[in-house]
Formats: structure tokens, C-alpha cells, sequence
């Protein structure tokens, strides 16, 4: 048996870390490199003493060393909210490491599994609800062993190391539960003609943090949807996993996105990078991360630069840095590539999204959406977060500007907002950067539409805007050039 028993005083550099990564309300057992602190681990089972409470990285490998670790939120008298691991971590015993959560389980830190150990993870524990296992920016793990085993919320998932053996998988068992053990460099498998994965996903993909880079797909003629997955149905999901360096390019008539074409379920905790290059001729529905969106998409982002081209007559086109066409839900999400349209198409073009026929909240967009290439005659819709809203915005913003040729319906914030009064709703757009400092011109097409205002950018900066909730937002001079973030999604430091 290994005990270990520490004083009452939490070190400083661990609260400190802990106060700037949770809200101050969600308490948590923190996996970091300050001292174990209001932490008792007896017979292989680690409990707090305090809501608040330190894990020395140290120790818990020694413990794993010896044999299997559960820790707990979970203590006599004393419930913590989450677990978060706040720098690396390993072992090369066979030892399985269980973290068991009230809410949620946060890896901010690289984890390696080099021997035959496994991992287990229970969020949402004795009673408790809302909470995910998510990977923040520096965190992800990895699995030397593809029979190692792994648990999340009592599911059993199949370890699986390359894009090939993915698309094999989930081809002879679409409705599986699968993990990315590591990253992955797809360039070895490309260029793709069609979907890697083309079977309609039903199950769940966790990609733990880990990035698949270099994915670059040409689409061919019979092709009609193009991303990483073709279609998520609504019983499938995609959590966690990053792309980087993708590159797609096609002149077909196509949902195109670079994480799915289609996603009918859930998209979460995930990113996108790179560049999207489309010629089209009758419609096509573009999204930096997802084409279509009937689901819902949660902390989630992408930094794609979108170009729309066009040789059929009059295309109809709807693009967004995130999303094409949503009709679901986009929630705690953001954008940062541009979107250009440079053909005679009747398109929607938007930051975020192209158009949305669903609900948008606590997102935000930073790309110029341009529309170049409508003739006269044929207006197009621009908006500095949305094409065209046909539902709900609220409590998001966005910064960059919006352009659009004659005739065309251009706002700082929608470009054509067709839902009823008060269906946007604490939301902002950047009178600076945008290019638009008509203060009625927030929307394209109605002149002081309700629940929409311009903030220059010194404004924006100066503290959350009305609406913003400080659970969710935040403000740092370092990160997102001092304008509101999201908590649980930040874009990296400056």
C-alpha cells in the first residue's frame, strides 16, 4: 500500500494554473506539478480532502508503477467538480489509470501510455451533469499498444493507429466505438479521390487530442459529399481530435467540409486548419469544419480559408469559415478563416456560417467573408458571422469584414436576417475591423435590426459586452487579441 498524506496549503503556482483554466465556481483535482495537496491515496485510490485539491503528477506515476490508480473527485464530506491534467504524464507498467469525475475530465497536458496500460474515464459521477472529457490545446493521449484498453463513461473503444485502418474499421462496423492512439500523418495515403471514410458513421470517433495532418482529398466526378467522414448520421459523433494542414480541392457539385461533409450528429472538441478550393457549377454547401449541420456542434473551431469558384450559370453557394448550412446547432464555437466567392454564384457567405436555419450561441468569427464575382442583377447575402439567419443568434460577435458586389445585402454581422424580430439577441459586430461603421447596418437587410450593435474594437476589449456570460467568456490582453474568448475554447496565446 502507498499512502500519501499532504498538509493543507495548495501550492502556488498550481492554484494559480487552476484559476486561469476553470470558472472560480467548478472546484477540481488537479493533476499538475505542484506539490499533492488535500489529496489522501490509500490502496490504490486517491481521494480529496478539499474541493480544491493537488495531485503531484509524481506521486500518481509512482502509484502507477505499483499497480492500478483510480482518482476521484469524490472525497468524505467534499465533492470536487472536475479532474484536470495540467501536465504530462506517463507510465510503462500495465497499470490502468481511472479518473473518475463529478462533471468533467480535462487533459491539458500530453499523457503516454507506453506499455500495456489503460485508461479509464467516467465523467458526470454521483449526480453530476454537464460535464465532457475534453482536450485543451497542449493535451492529448497517447497509446504505444493497440490492446491496451480504454473506457470512457463504461464504452469500450477500439485503439486504432492510422487513417487506413479507421476507414477499414468503421466500413465493417459503422455503428463501432473507435480512438485515434496517436497522431497521425496522412500524407502517406493521398492524395484521396473521394471521403476517406464513405461509409455512413453511426458509432463514436474519439480522436484524444491527437491530430491527423496532411489529409488532402481531390474530388472526382461520382463523389457527392467530401470530408474526413462523408455523413455522421445522429446516432454518430466526433469528439476531440484536430486537423491539420488539409487540403481540398474539387469541381464537382458537393457538400464539402473538411471534418465531415454531413454531420447529422455530434461534433465536439474538434479543429480544423488548412485551405478548401471549390469550382462550382449548380450548388455547393462549404464549411471550413462541417458542409451541412443538422446536429449539434459544440467547442469546436476552424481556421480554413474558403474559396468559391464558379463556371455553371448563377451556382447556388452557402460558405462559412465553420460551417456551410446548418439547420442544428452551433454552440461555444469559433472561426478564423477567411471565405471568398469568385464566380457569377447566388451564394450566402458568412464567417462562421453561410446560412443558418438553426440556433448559433457564444460563437464568434474573424475571417473576411468577400463575395467578388455576382454580377449586377444577382445580389448575393455577406455577413460578418452569417450569410443569411433564418432562426436564433445570441450572446456571439464578429470582427471581420464583410464584402459584397452591387446590389448584394452586406451587414456587419448578418447579411440577410429573414427570421422574425429579436431572433438576434445580445450580439456584436467590430465597427473597426469590419469596415462597417454604419451602426444600423448590422444586418444587410434590415436597417436597426434588433438585438444587434456595433462596438468599435477598444470597446470590445474593455470588458464583456452586455449579454456575455462570464462563466463562458473572458478577456486577456494574450489570448484572441484581448477580445472576448471562450473559456472552454481559446484560441492560443499571443
Amino acid at each position: 500500500m502507498i499512502s500519501i498524506r499532504m498538509g493543507a496549503s495548495i501550492c502556488g503556482i498550481a492554484l494559480l494554473s487552476a484559476m486561469a483554466l476553470v470558472p472560480p465556481s467548478r472546484a477540481a483535482v488537479s493533476i499538475s506539478l505542484g506539490a499533492t495537496t488535500n489529496m489522501t491515496c490509500t490502496n490504490g485510490i486517491c481521494t480529496p480532502t478539499a474541493s480544491d485539491a493537488v495531485l503531484n503528477a509524481g506521486d500518481l506515476e509512482a502509484l502507477l508503477a505499483s499497480g492500478n490508480v483510480e482518482v476521484t473527485t469524490t472525497g468524505a464530506g467534499i465533492q470536487a467538480g472536475d479532474i484536470r491534467v495540467e501536465t504530462s504524464l506517463g507510465w510503462s507498467a500495465s497499470s490502468t489509470l481511472a479518473l473518475d469525475a463529478y462533471e468533467s475530465v480535462v487533459v491539458d497536458g500530453p499523457v503516454a501510455i507506453s506499455g500495456q496500460g489503460g485508461l479509464s474515464v467516467t465523467t458526470n459521477d454521483d449526480g453530476g451533469s454537464g460535464g465532457d472529457l475534453s482536450f485543451e490545446k497542449k493535451g492529448h493521449v497517447t497509446f504505444a499498444s493497440l490492446s491496451s484498453s480504454l473506457a470512457i463513461n463504461a464504452t469500450t473503444y477500439t485503439l486504432l493507429a492510422t487513417l487506413p485502418a479507421l476507414r477499414s474499421a468503421i466500413a465493417a462496423n459503422p455503428s463501432g466505438a473507435y480512438a485515434l492512439s496517436s497522431s497521425y500523418d496522412a500524407s502517406a495515403n493521398g492524395p484521396y479521390r473521394a471521403s476517406p471514410i464513405a461509409t455512413t458513421f453511426t458509432g463514436s470517433f474519439e480522436g484524444l487530442g491527437n491530430t491527423i495532418s496532411r489529409l488532402k482529398i481531390n474530388g472526382q466526378q461520382s463523389v457527392k459529399n467530401i470530408g474526413l467522414f462523408a455523413d455522421v448520421d445522429t446516432s454518430g459523433s466526433i469528439a476531440s481530435l484536430r486537423l491539420t494542414k488539409v487540403d481540398i480541392a474539387t469541381d464537382k457539385d458537393l457538400e464539402i467540409g473538411a471534418l465531415a461533409a454531413i454531420s447529422d450528429g455530434s461534433v465536439f472538441n474538434s479543429s480544423v486548419q488548412g485551405t478548401i478550393n471549390v469550382n462550382a457549377k449548380s450548388y455547393a454547401n462549404v464549411g471550413g469544419l462541417v458542409a451541412a449541420n443538422d446536429g449539434t456542434i459544440r467547442d469546436s473551431a476552424a481556421e480554413v480559408d474558403v474559396v468559391i469558384g464558379s463556371t455553371g450559370h448563377h451556382p447556388d453557394v452557402a460558405a462559412g469559415g465553420l460551417v456551410g448550412a446548418s439547420a442544428g446547432r452551433i454552440l461555444e464555437s469559433f472561426a478564423t478563416g477567411s471565405v471568398m466567392e469568385t464566380g457569377p454564384a447566388l451564394t450566402d457567405l458568412g464567417g462562421l456560417v453561410g446560412i443558418s436555419d438553426g440556433i448559433v450561441e457564444d460563437c464568434f468569427a474573424s475571417g473576411a467573408a468577400t463575395e467578388q464575382g455576382a454580377p449586377v442583377g444577382n445580389p448575393t447575402v455577406v455577413g460578418g458571422l452569417a450569410g443569411q439567419n433564418d432562426m436564433t443568434i445570441e450572446n456571439s460577435y464578429s470582427t471581420g469584414a464583410p464584402t459584397g458586389g452591387a446590389g448584394s445585402f452586406v451587414g456587419g454581422l448578418i447579411g440577410d436576417n429573414s427570421s422574425e424580430k429579436g431572433a438576434a439577441s445580445d450580439t456584436y459586430w467590430d465597427t473597426t475591423t469590419s469596415g462597417i461603421t454604419n451602426l444600423s447596418q448590422g444586418s444587410g437587410n434590415i436597417a436597426n435590426d434588433p438585438g444587434i450593435a456595433g462596438l468599435t474594437t477598444q470597446q470590445l476589449q474593455a470588458g464583456l459586452p452586455a449579454g456575455f456570460d462570464p462563466t463562458i467568456w473572458a478577456e486577456n490582453p494574450r489570448i484572441n487579441g484581448g477580445l472576448p474568448y471562450l473559456i472552454v475554447n481559446p484560441p492560443p496565446k499571443m
